[in-house]
C-alpha cells in the first residue's frame, strides 16, 4: 500500500477541505449512534409495560443503587404463601423483582437477586433501629410497582432509608443508606459519565408527562419519530457535506498528480515511449488515475465514514452489553485473514487488468488512426478479432476482480452472522431463563435484548462494507503503482549546472559513437565517426534499417549514445544545456507531427511570442501559402486531431515553415521531401537552397537530386558509417552507394 499512500501527499494542499469532512464524520458518527439510541426507548414505549417513564426510572435505580429490578406478574396465592400479610391496594397482581446486584447500597443492605421489593420509607434517623413487617409505616401494602419504582430513582443521598423485601423464606427489612467510601479513578470516571446520562433521562422523564394508560404513550412515541427524523436529516446534511468537501479535494489532488506526470513525461527519454509505447502511458494519465481517485474517494468516504458508524454503534451495544458484544467480536480474526488473502489476489488482478487497458488503448489507436489503410486492403475482420482477443483479455481480469469483490462482502457478512447469532442464542437464555454468572444470578431485560441486537447488525453492516474497502485499496494500490513508476522513471540526463551552448558556428563531430534500444539485443548505430563543418550540408544515405534515423537523433539528444561522443563546436553536448543545444536545431521528420490548433499555431509551435509578418515568410518560402489561399479562415484554420484535415504534402510543407521560421542553425531533415509532389520539392528546394546558407544541414534522403545538393554524401549500412564523400568519389569506391544509385536514384527518375 505504500505507492497508495504515497499519492496521498497531492492531497495536502486542501487539507481544509479535509479537516472539515473529518469534523463532519464525527457529527455523523454521533448521530448514528444517537438514532440507534432511539431503538431502546422506542421499544419501551411500544411495547414494555414499564414504557418510558418506567425504563428511566429502572436505569436510575440502576446507576444510583447498582440493582436492576424488573416488574413482574404475581398472584393472590403467591402473596398467601410467600409474604403471609393481607393484600391491599392494584398493587397485588404484579411485584418488583431484584434481577442484578452489584458492588453497592443494595448489596449493602442486603438486597439480592430473586429478591422482591414490597416497600419502602425513609428512617426518622439514621440511628433508628429496624422495625417490623406488620409495623411497616407503608399506609398500603403492598405497593403498586411503578410507584415504587419511581420512589427507588428518587432516593435522597442524604437520608437512610427502611425497605421491606422478600427472599424465598420470609419477608425482611433492609437499611438502605448513602455510599460510605469513595470511588477508584476509573470507577469514579465511569460514574461520573453515567450520571450525566442519567440526569439528561431523568430531565427528559420530568419535561414529558407521564402516561395514565397505554395509550397515551402515542404523543411521546410521535415525539419520538420527530427527533429520529431531525436527527437523520442533520446527519445526511452532514453527509453531503463530507462527500462533496472529499470529493473535490480528491479530483483537485488527481489533477495536480496529472499535471506533475505530464511535466515528467515531457522530460521522459524518447527511448522511454520506443520501449513501453505511448498507449501505456496514456492509460496512467486515464484509467490509472480514475482508478486511484477511486482508493482516495473510499478512503476519504467510506473508510472515515464507516468505522465511524461502527463505533457509534459499537459503543451502543457495549452500553447494552458488552459481555455478549465481546462474545459476537469473535469473527474478527477470521475476517482479518480472509480480506488479506483476497486483497493480495486483487492487487495482481487489478494490475493486470490495467496492463490490458493500455492493449487495448494501443489496438484503438493504432486501428483509428491508420482507418484509410484497414478499409482499403479490407482488414475490419482482422482487426475485429485483435480487438476481440484484446477484449477478452480485460474482461478475463475484470471478472476476476469482480469475482473476489463479490467473494468479500458474503463472507464477512456469513462470519458476523454466525457470531451475532452465536451471542444471540446466549442472551436468548439470559432473556428467557438467566443464569448464574461468576456465582451470581443474571438475567437479562428482554427489551434491552432487542436494542442490543439492532445495535449489533448495525455494526456488523459497516464492517461488512469496509471488507470491500480492503479490496478497493488494493486495486488503488496497483494503479498508483503504475503511476509512480512512470514518475520514478529517470528522466533524460542532464549535466547538473550546465553551461548553455554557445551559438554554433564550427563544426559538428561524432567520435565513435554507438547506440542500442532499450529492448534490443544488437547496436542500431556501430562505432560511428562524422565530422561536419559549419555552414555544410551533409547527406546521410543507405538501405532502410541501416541506422541513418537514429544516428541523427543523437544531436538534439532524443536519445544519448551508450558509447562515444557527439561534439558541437569542440563541446561535449552532454555538458551542456539540453534547451540550448535544442533551440539551435530545426527538425522535421518523414512523418510530420501536427498538432490539433490553427496553421498558424503549428507553423510558430515552439516559439512563445512569434511575430505575423515572420509567420507569413516563413509559410510563403514553403509554399504553405498556396495551402491557406483556398481555406475560407485562412491561417485560422483548425487542422484536426493529428492535422486529419491536411494530405502528406501539406502537412510536410507546414513542418518545414516550422523549421524556416525557428532560423535554427542546425538543420535536420529525416526525409523530409518524401510526401512532397515534384512540382513542390522543385520550388522548396530553391528556397531552401538560399534558406540553408551559412546553416549546418543534416538530411536523410532517397531522391537524387537532394543527394546531389548536399557537400558531403555519408553511406550507412547496419549501423556502421562505411565511407564519406562527394557523389563522384562513393560511385567510384563504395560498392553500396553504386547500388543505392542504380536503385534508388536513378530509378526514382532521377529527381
Amino acid at each position: 500500500m505504500r505507492n497508495f499512500y504515497r499519492s496521498l501527499r497531492y492531497l495536502r494542499p486542501y487539507r481544509g477541505r479535509i479537516a472539515i469532512a473529518l469534523v463532519c464524520v464525527f457529527f455523523i458518527a454521533g448521530l448514528w449512534g444517537s438514532g440507534l439510541g432511539m431503538m431502546l426507548p422506542a421499544v419501551k414505549i411500544l411495547i414494555s409495560d414499564e414504557g418510558l417513564h418506567g425504563w428511566v426510572y429502572n436505569t436510575v435505580v440502576n446507576e444510583r443503587l447498582n440493582a436492576q429490578v424488573e416488574q413482574v406478574p404475581v398472584s393472590p396465592e403467591w402473596w398467601q404463601e410467600k409474604v403471609h400479610l393481607p393484600l391491599e391496594g392494584p398493587g397485588a397482581t404484579k411485584s418488583l423483582q431484584v434481577i442484578k446486584v452489584d458492588n453497592g447500597p443494595a448489596r449493602k443492605a442486603g438486597l439480592r437477586p430473586r429478591m422482591y421489593i414490597l416497600g419502602i420509607e425513609p428512617m426518622a434517623s439514621a440511628a433508628t433501629q429496624p422495625v417490623s413487617a406488620q409495623a411497616f409505616s407503608g399506609s398500603v401494602f403492598p405497593k403498586e410497582p411503578s410507584v415504587l419504582l419511581k420512589q427507588l430513582a428518587n432516593l435522597d443521598p442524604d437520608v437512610d432509608y427502611q425497605l421491606i423485601a422478600q427472599n424465598d423464606r420470609r419477608v425482611v427489612l433492609l437499611t438502605v443508606g448513602k455510599v460510605a467510601e469513595e470511588p477508584g479513578f476509573f470507577s469514579g470516571l465511569r460514574q461520573r459519565v453515567q450520571s450525566k446520562g442519567i440526569a439528561w433521562l431523568a430531565g427528559i422523564a420530568r419535561a414529558i408527562p407521564e402516561p395514565v394508560d397505554y395509550g397515551g404513550r402515542q404523543t411521546m412515541f410521535l415525539w419520538l419519530l420527530a427527533i429520529v427524523l431531525v436527527t437523520n436529516a442533520i446527519r445526511c446534511l452532514f453527509t453531503f457535506v463530507q462527500e462533496y468537501l472529499v470529493g473535490t479535494a480528491i479530483w483537485l489532488g488527481i489533477m495536480d498528480l496529472r499535471c506533475e506526470n505530464y511535466n515528467k513525461v515531457l522530460h521522459l527519454p524518447t527511448a522511454f515511449f520506443s520501449e513501453k509505447g505511448v498507449s501505456d502511458a496514456t492509460s496512467r494519465f486515464i484509467q490509472d488515475t480514475n482508478e486511484l481517485a477511486r482508493g482516495q474517494n473510499t478512503l476519504l468516504g467510506k473508510t472515515m465514514v464507516e468505522p465511524a458508524k461502527a463505533l457509534g454503534a459499537l459503543v451502543a451495544a457495549l452500553m447494552l452489553s458488552w459481555q455478549l458484544t465481546l462474545l459476537a467480536m469473535i469473527a474478527g480474526p477470521p475476517a482479518y485473514f480472509i480480506i488479506r488473502s483476497l486483497g493480495k489476489s486483487m492487487h495482481r488482478a487489478s494490475r493486470r487488468a490495467l496492463e490490458s487497458w493500455s492493449m487495448m488503448l494501443a489496438v484503438l489507436g493504432e486501428t483509428l488512426q491508420g482507418i484509410r489503410v484497414v478499409k482499403a486492403y479490407t482488414m475490419e475482420g482482422s482487426e475485429r478479432r485483435r480487438f476481440f482477443l484484446v477484449n477478452r483479455k480485460l474482461v478475463k481480469q475484470q471478472i476476476k476482480m469482480e469475482r473476489l469483490d463479490a467473494t468479500t462482502g458474503p463472507s464477512i457478512e456469513l462470519l458476523g452472522l454466525v457470531a451475532g447469532l452465536a451471542a444471540a442464542g446466549v442472551a436468548g437464555a439470559l432473556v428467557f431463563k438467566g443464569m448464574n454468572i461468576f456465582g451470581e444470578f443474571y438475567k437479562m431485560d428482554r427489551f434491552y435484548f432487542i436494542a442490543w441486537l439492532g445495535a449489533l447488525f448495525a455494526l456488523f453492516d459497516p464492517v461488512r462494507k469496509l471488507a470491500k474497502v480492503t479490496t478497493r485499496f488494493q486495486q488503488s494500490d496497483a494503479a498508483a503503482k503504475r503511476i509512480f513508476e512512470l514518475m520514478d522513471t529517470p528522466p533524460e540526463p542532464i549535466a547538473p549546472n550546465a553551461p548553455t551552448l554557445p551559438p554554433h558556428h564550427q563544426s559538428i563531430e561524432f567520435r565513435n559513437v554507438s547506440f542500442r534500444y532499450p529492448s534490443a539485443s544488437d547496436d542500431s548505430v556501430k562505432n560511428a565517426s562524422l565530422f561536419v563543418k559549419a555552414g555544410q550540408t551533409v547527406a546521410i544515405v543507405g538501405p532502410n534499417g541501416s541506422g541513418k534515423t537514429t544516428l541523427l537523433s543523437l544531436v538534439p539528444r532524443l536519445f544519448d549514445p551508450t558509447a562515444g561522443q557527439i561534439f558541437i563546436d569542440g563541446t561535449d553536448i552532454s555538458q551542456v544545456s539540453v534547451r540550448s543545444l535544442r533551440r539551435q536545431i530545426g527538425l522535421v521528420t518523414q512523418d510530420s507531427v501536427m498538432f490539433a490548433a490553427t496553421i498558424g499555431e503549428n507553423i510558430s509551435y515552439g516559439l512563445r511570442r512569434p511575430r505575423q509578418e515572420d509567420v507569413l515568410a516563413a509559410a510563403k518560402k514553403a509554399f504553405v501559402d498556396e495551402i491557406v489561399a483556398r481555406l475560407p479562415n485562412g491561417y485560422d484554420t483548425m487542422v484536426g486531431e493529428h492535422g486529419a484535415t491536411l494530405s502528406g504534402g501539406e502537412k510536410q510543407r507546414i513542418a518545414i515553415a516550422r523549421a524556416i521560421l525557428r532560423n535554427p542553425a542546425i538543420l535536420i531533415f529525416d526525409e523530409a521531401m518524401s510526401q512532397v509532389d515534384s512540382d513542390s520539392e522543385s520550388r522548396i528546394h530553391q528556397a531552401m537552397a538560399e534558406f540553408i546558407k551559412g546553416r549546418t544541414t543534416l538530411l536523410i534522403a532517397h531522391r537524387f537530386a537532394t543527394v546531389l545538393a548536399a557537400d558531403v554524401i555519408a553511406v550507412m549500412e547496419k549501423g556502421v558509417i562505411l565511407d564519406t564523400g562527394t557523389h563522384k568519389e562513393l560511385v567510384e569506391r563504395c560498392e553500396v552507394y553504386r547500388h543505392l544509385y542504380r536503385t534508388q536514384f536513378i530509378d526514382s527518375g532521377g529527381q
